[in-house]
């Protein structure tokens, strides 16, 4: 915010990095995690699997899974742009030895066109009606492949039991998987499981309370022996499991499900392959499809696990199994818009809620809880400067480390104008800006009180001590401590919060004075993946207005 210099310790009273666009909402339990203490087993290496765009991601994995002068049987044509007609997909594929790539619905995309001219496979499937894959990718893709059909039925469902009646054999018996079509994240994470086991997967409206005739006929004509139901009762109902139990017999159906969308992808990969031989694992986004999908194909086809993080940090659920000896390698896919690099280090996931965590998101959309939040140890930074000012005891101890080094690289001396504000302080400093400039104005330079980063003990203002031709905190940017501010705060722990060109985003003007403490993990990670706010790292909807 606006720097002020609060001169007494107060007692508690350019452009965007891209994102990823979710078609499954994400559930409101994301937002906050907790992190169980988890003794390091192995130390895996970390690589990308990335294109791009989501099209280039989809030849990624498939160049990742056929050598130069490999030519696949088949090669399934899914859609880019939904995922629901391709859930089976990737396990039809896998089964005829095939591959898997993505495709706009009005035509094949370039590279596209030359994975498919490498490949030179004898057939290609669309996956799709119309709506989904035009009648220009049917005559494009007859440039590739002498054998070139669709399936695409009316709907998902139906389209995807064509599938299955298409690439497994009548009678195969085996296992079976099964998820609902409603939501891609059990889905693919289903789909993964069942290529990994050369197996169909059944995607059914599980909202229903029994499955449709259609469902029950192509499981007896497979003589499937046993099924694996992905997601709980909310995705795949109860009366859907019981009669499918009656159907298969006791104990030949089994519940993959946890409590949210990353516990239930590591059940799935616990009960797909309950005995991990060392190999790498693949990680996406539980917010986006489209580099799941692409991933889905590569860890099917070689027998790996899929798993779900956060965009920006590894939850509880799934670090037990990234860090045991079972993985040896950690497979990010997508780029640094869709997965930070900070879940290649399996940083463990903080609260972006609660007020104490240094990954507290505090903006006009969220608000502190409570309002009047009060940190615990606060001091008074131990630098030449305070003035007075108290800030939490981390972030304390890292502007003392942090000035020091901006003095000792010859940046100069900085002193802080303003630390921590309790609830009161900062009701008044908002107060005294509205009467002064009007409340447009000042929304653009104060946070309203239970809205300011600064009542965390987290936030502090800096101004450049000694500088010429320098008086005031608006042309501290222009002073060497602010060019080294820019430069350096990440390696202390901090960000700069309110970078110029980023009100849109942030709702505030410019401020290279106001820094915030959020930890060395992700202020490397912000650094190096070259972001501006945190909103777009934590992968939050901006905030420009309360």
């Amino acid at each position: 915010m606006l720097a002020v210099a609060v001169m007494t310790a107060t007692t508690a009273t350019a452009s965007a990095q891209p994102t990823a666009v979710p078609l499954a909402p994400a559930p409101t339990v994301l937002r906050t995690w907790s992190a169980p203490a988890i003794a390091t087993v192995a130390t895996p290496r970390v690589s990308r699997l990335s294109g791009s765009d989501r099209y280039a991601t989809s030849v990624a994995a498939s160049r990742a899974a056929f050598a130069t002068g490999t030519h696949p049987p088949v090669v399934y044509l899914v859609s880019g742009t939904s995922p629901w007609q391709a859930l089976s997909a990737t396990p039809a594929a896998v089964h005829q030895g095939g591959g898997v790539l993505m495709s706009r619905p009005d035509g094949i995309p370039a590279v596209v066109a030359a994975e498919l001219t490498r490949l030179a496979p004898a057939s290609i499937v669309l996956v799709g009606p119309a709506s989904d894959m035009s009648a220009t990718v049917l005559d494009q893709a007859k440039r590739y492949a002498p054998d070139v059909r669709r399936i695409g039925a009316t709907n998902r469902y139906t389209t995807a039991h064509a599938l299955v009646r298409h690439s497994f054999a009548k009678g195969s018996g085996g296992q079976g998987w099964l998820a609902t079509g409603q939501n891609w994240v059990d889905g693919i994470a289903a789909g993964t499981a069942a290529a990994s086991h050369r197996a169909p997967l059944l995607t059914i409206d599980g909202r229903a309370s029994a499955l449709p005739s259609a469902t029950i006929t192509l499981i007896r004509t497979l003589k499937l022996t046993s099924m694996t139901i992905v997601g709980g009762p909310t995705s795949v109902s109860s009366g859907i499991q019981a009669q499918l139990t009656t159907l298969l017999g006791a104990g030949k159906v089994t519940r993959a499900a946890g409590a949210d969308r990353y516990a239930t992808a590591s059940r799935v990969n616990q009960l797909a392959r309950p005995a991990l031989t060392a190999g790498p694992a693949y990680v996406a986004s539980g917010r986006d499809f489209v580099n799941a999908l692409a991933g889905s194909f590569l860890a099917g086809r070689t027998k790996r696990p899929l798993f779900y993080s956060q965009p920006f940090c590894v939850p509880g659920s799934v670090r037990p199994t990234l860090r045991s000896a079972a993985v040896t390698k950690v497979v990010l896919l997508g780029g640094e818009g869709s997965i930070r690099s900070l879940v290649g280090t399996l940083e463990p996931c903080r609260s972006i809620d609660a007020p104490s965590s240094t990954w507290v998101l505090v903006n006009k959309k969220n608000q502190l809880s409570p309002k009047t939040y009060v940190p615990a140890h606060l001091v008074t930074p131990a630098v030449t400067y305070p003035n007075g000012q108290r800030l939490r005891s981390d972030a304390a101890a890292a502007v003392a480390r942090m000035f020091a080094a901006a003095k000792a690289e010859g940046a100069g001396r900085m002193s802080i104008t303003s630390g921590y504000r309790s609830y009161s302080t900062q009701s008044y400093l908002y107060s005294r800006r509205v009467s002064t400039n009007g409340r447009a104005y000042a929304d653009k330079w104060v946070a309203r009180p239970g809205f300011s980063e600064h009542q965390s003990g987290l936030t502090l203002d800096v101004a450049a001590v000694g500088a010429s031709r320098c008086s005031t905190f608006t042309c501290f940017g222009s002073t060497p401590q602010g060019a080294w501010l820019r430069k350096n705060a990440w390696r202390f722990g901090f960000v700069l919060r309110y970078e110029k060109g980023y009100t849109p985003v942030t709702g505030y003007s410019s401020e290279p004075w106001h820094i915030r403490f959020v930890g060395t993990p992700l202020s490397g990670a912000y650094h190096r993946g070259g972001w501006h706010t945190l909103e777009q790292f934590l992968a939050e909807p901006a905030a420009p207005t309360y």
